[in-house]
């Protein structure tokens, strides 16, 4: 039992370092060449971790190898289009001028449902109102709306709202974080100074606060 747990958390480990190792692309959009491998990945680290009778090198040095792979054919592809091209494939695009492509859809074995769908998680209630719809390599459907189709902005209506940028978070559960109070140049007393400001006795009595450059902030109390 002790050594099954041990080899768990070897390779639990050495997936997680793996991943990092090859960025943070591994953890969000997956492009087809980064599919392969994290799916290769999971399965040589489950052999291991499920038969004791395998050594734990046969899934150490297979993952070590596939990382390294992955890391120089990311290197090669950022000096290489072509590479680049053949490894993830290239941008389609499938809606034109409020129109469906009918050829790059079967081509791609893309059904209306699917478009449909991938339209209505971005809030676009028709196609018509599309100018352009491009299926990215990861699968993702960006698109431009036509301009009667684009929400208002502030710029359309020649109005100067206040600027803001990224917030952070100062407190978090009623402790300072350093890091981002280094970052936005505050020190611990201008963070008080900003807590009873907003009616707030002490910033252990605060649950979340976030700040970004701005001056722009949230603050909420802990509840009783």
């Amino acid at each position: 039992m002790t050594v099954s747990l041990i080899r768990t958390l070897i390779l639990y480990v050495t997936v997680i370092a793996a991943m990092r190792l090859m960025g943070k692309r591994q953890i969000g959009e997956l492009e087809p060449s980064d599919l392969v491998i994290t799916i290769l990945i999971s399965e040589l680290a489950a052999i291991p971790m499920q038969d004791l009778g395998v050594p734990l090198t046969a899934g150490l040095i297979p993952i070590l190898t596939l990382v390294s792979v992955e890391i120089i054919i990311s290197f090669l592809c950022l000096k290489s289009r072509r590479l680049r091209r053949m490894m993830n494939g290239c941008a389609a695009i499938i809606i034109r001028g409020g129109k469906l492509d009918r050829v790059k859809m079967a081509q791609l074995r893309i059904t209306t449902d699917e478009v449909l769908e991938a339209l209505r998680q971005n809030n676009i209630a028709s196609i018509a109102d599309v100018k352009y719809g491009v299926l990215e390599p990861n699968g993702q459907l960006s698109y431009v709306l036509r301009p009667d189709a684009q929400p208002v902005t502030a710029g359309m209506l020649n109005l100067s709202p206040s600027d803001s940028g990224v917030p952070l978070i100062v407190i978090s559960d009623g402790k300072p974080v350093m890091g981002n109070l280094n970052a936005l140049n505050l020190s611990l007393s201008d963070l008080e100074k900003r807590v009873k400001k907003a009616n707030i006795p002490r910033v252990s009595d605060v649950f979340i606060m976030t700040l970004d450059d701005c001056g722009n902030q949230f603050v909420q109390k802990k509840e009783a």
